[in-house]
């Protein structure tokens, strides 16, 4: 092998530099320092450095750890003309080792260094919670002075960074405006309120965006490299960039995390490439997705000869790199793997849910003087009952009441009978039975409700929804302004022929399912405009005209599944493998049709409902097309420093063996990518080991 690398145009050097001063960025040479480990990586994973350092009489370790600071940072160039360099970092942990004996006394010392981008990490800048928005007077200020305020935003500590919240859109419709540091204009998106009318959707690309520009560190040691670069050259990376994110939540994480959370949401990757100019070295984002990285093949000729004495390959006439070239693999095991073919998956996606209008039942006890009061008994019922301002004229003798005592906020036995009046309930699970809680019309039959009386077939037959709690969920129709109701409880005086929406303070109940009108006299709750000596909740009652409803979603019983078989052409076996990918939270289905929705008609031809069925049955099948093959498992070594492989490269084949990497997707043909690199020096030897991944993720 040293006969060679001696030979070889590929054997090159590892050259260690040092920093001249802290945060200089200008490097030099460093004689002592000798390489023996370069690990080049992508995503969450950071790049290290092996360094050992040369120790004599005049420089021990504690002139060692003198000059290798943690604060001053180490590079790796390549010995050319040029000096390809390799990384970039600081030596956080150094470590010392003596040894001592009879006959024996010799010290080493050496570091792990780590690349810049985890120091990054560690910054206060990179960590993220909070979320940069305009405040008042900043709005104010673009109104007036547009060019003085382009740039400006605030930090909000009280609304988290999550990038379009439970899936509404919260950026802000404007930009900002901002300059580089080399002096290039671009746009930063920045957040809005959640509620905010006129916010848009934010996007991958967006989110990237806005991540690098206020916790990268403009002046720090990584620079933005592609991140506002047009990626339109990389139609994978234009493509994913431009999606929208799902409720992606970065609160509470530093930028290397956030940033992971990020390519994985967008199937992009995320490295931090080190270069250098002179003796300045500088490192950089770049961004990039699987595909759009430049096509190279392993080369491994095969030995021996034909069966008529020609040798397979001729040496004949080649120059050692002409060798070299073709048979750049060193050390490979390839396996042919059948065994994680899944041509048949099963994904899941949310719970089913519906927006409908549901009556409610008293949630009470029958009670004397309240309910099943005869007519003719009803004015003299209602004449015990205290509007508040006839508690108001008596005052404390109000207490002396037993209708206040009992049912006023302010009672002594108001504890005993709080919900009277007060308390309306669903009774889906069927809690409340009909012996105890069976009163007048139409209240009389206390049944579990039964959602096929609001729906129709197509949501739910009757009885074919589990017994269970289901709580009122917020509703999904919006106005004309892009408001929302929230969960909507409506009030009726005359029977239902006329509703109102419920004010005062109404509370959502979720076990039991319903509400509770929260507040001091049942008798203060009226129809808007009526003096409650006319008319009001407890009137109602005795005279059995109170109804209550509540427009709300409600989870179902099933939720988005999508099966999707593999193609028999593409698959090399006939059984049927499955395997369950779980998306709840990313493939919604929610809607308001076929049901009974007092909300119908508030926005018509406008649906803020989701059906991402086509959607999930489209990621099903881009899961068979990538899945339904077999697998070409190979870990390659070039017996060289491999310059000619860089992070993101799609290696396609082995060429010499007749071995394709390609698996499919989208009915598209892919070779796994390089994630990463390690350049190992020793005994003599320079080998790179390349890290593949296929594009879903799955490491060869």
């Amino acid at each position: 092998m040293k006969a060679q690398i001696g030979r070889s145009r590929q054997a090159t050097a590892l050259i260690g530099m040092l920093e001249t001063s802290p945060g200089s960025g200008v490097f030099a040479a460093d004689e002592r320092l000798r390489v023996s480990d370069v690990s080049m990586r992508s995503d969450a994973d950071i790049s290290t450095a092996r360094f050992d350092v040369q120790l004599d009489n005049g420089f021990d370790t504690a002139a060692a750890r003198s000059r290798y600071r943690p604060d001053l940072r180490v590079a790796v160039r390549l010995n050319r003309a040029e000096g390809d360099v390799l990384f970039e970092g600081y030596p956080p942990i150094q470590e010392a080792q003596w040894h001592g004996g009879p006959g024996r006394a010799d010290e080493s010392f050496g570091f792990t260094a780590t690349h810049v981008y985890e120091r990054l990490s560690r910054d206060r800048s990179s960590w993220i919670y909070g979320r940069q928005m305009r405040n008042a007077a900043i709005e104010d200020g673009l109104s007036s002075q547009p060019s003085d305020h382009a740039s400006a935003s605030v930090h909000v500590a009280a609304l988290p960074c999550v990038f379009n919240l439970d899936g509404r859109p919260n950026r802000a419709a404007t930009p900002l405006t901002v300059t580089t540091r080399d002096g290039a204009t671009v746009s930063v998106p920045i957040f809005t309120h959640d509620d905010d009318p006129s916010a848009v959707s934010w996007t991958h690309g967006d989110a990237l965006r806005y991540l690098v520009w206020f916790h990268a560190l403009p002046s720090g040691p990584v620079g933005i490299g592609n991140v506002f670069a047009d990626p339109d050259a990389s139609p994978r990376l234009a493509s994913r960039l431009a999606e929208t994110c799902d409720a992606l939540n970065c609160e509470a994480t530093n930028l290397v995390e956030a940033f992971s959370l990020l390519a994985a949401d967008a199937e992009i990757h995320v490295t931090v490439d080190t270069s250098g100019a002179g003796d300045v070295v500088q490192s950089a984002f770049r961004i990039w997705a699987a595909g759009d990285g430049t096509t190279r093949s392993l080369h491994l000729v095969r030995g021996g000869t034909h069966t008529d004495g020609v040798p397979r390959f001729d040496t004949s006439g080649l120059t050692a790199s002409d060798v070299f070239r073709a048979n750049e693999v060193a050390e490979a095991v390839i396996r042919w793997d059948d065994a994680r073919i899944v041509n048949a998956p099963i994904v899941l996606g949310d719970v089913k849910r519906y927006e409908m209008t549901v009556p409610l039942v008293p949630g009470w006890l029958p009670t004397a003087d309240l309910d099943n009061v005869l007519p003719a008994n009803r004015t003299s019922a209602k004449a015990l009952a205290l509007t508040p301002s006839q508690a108001a004229v008596l005052g404390e003798k109000a207490s002396l009441s037993a209708w206040f005592a009992n049912y006023h906020a302010d009672g002594a036995a108001f504890a005993d009978n709080r919900f009277v009046a007060r308390r309306w309930v669903l009774n889906e699970d069927g809690r409340f039975d009909g012996a105890t809680y069976n009163r007048n019309a139409p209240f009389e039959n206390y049944q579990p409700f039964d959602f096929a009386t609001v729906a129709d077939n197509e949501v739910v037959r009757a009885g074919q929804w589990t017994r269970r709690l289901r709580p009122f969920e917020p509703t999904i129709t919006e106005t004309a302004d892009g408001a929302r109701f929230g969960v909507l409880v409506e009030l009726s005086f005359d029977s239902g022929v006329s509703w109102h929406r419920a004010g005062g303070n109404v509370r959502i109940l979720r076990d039991p399912t319903g509400i509770l009108l929260d507040v001091d006299n049942p008798t203060g709750v009226t129809p808007p405009g009526v003096d409650p000596a006319e008319q009001n909740l407890w009137f109602a009652i005795i005279d059995q005209v109170m109804r209550v409803r509540v427009t709300a979603v409600f989870a179902g019983d099933d939720r988005l599944v999508g099966e999707v078989r593999a193609n028999d052409a593409n698959t090399p076996i006939s059984l049927m493998t499955t395997e369950i990918i779980d998306r709840r939270g990313t493939y919604r289905f929610i809607t308001g049709d076929g049901t009974t929705n007092a909300l119908a008609m508030i926005n018509p031809g406008v649906s803020a409902g989701a059906d991402d069925s086509a959607a999930m049955n489209r990621f099903g099948r881009s899961l068979v097309e990538r899945l339904q093959d077999r697998r070409v498992i190979v870990a390659p070594t070039v017996p060289w420093v491999g310059t000619r492989f860089n992070i993101g490269d799609e290696i396609e084949q082995v060429r010499g063996r007749g071995v394709s990497l390609v698996t499919r997707r989208d009915g598209v043909l892919n070779g796994p990518v390089v994630i990463g690199k390690r350049i190992r020096v020793g005994d003599g030897r320079y080998e790179t080991e390349l890290t593949l991944m296929h594009d879903d993720g799955g490491m060869v």
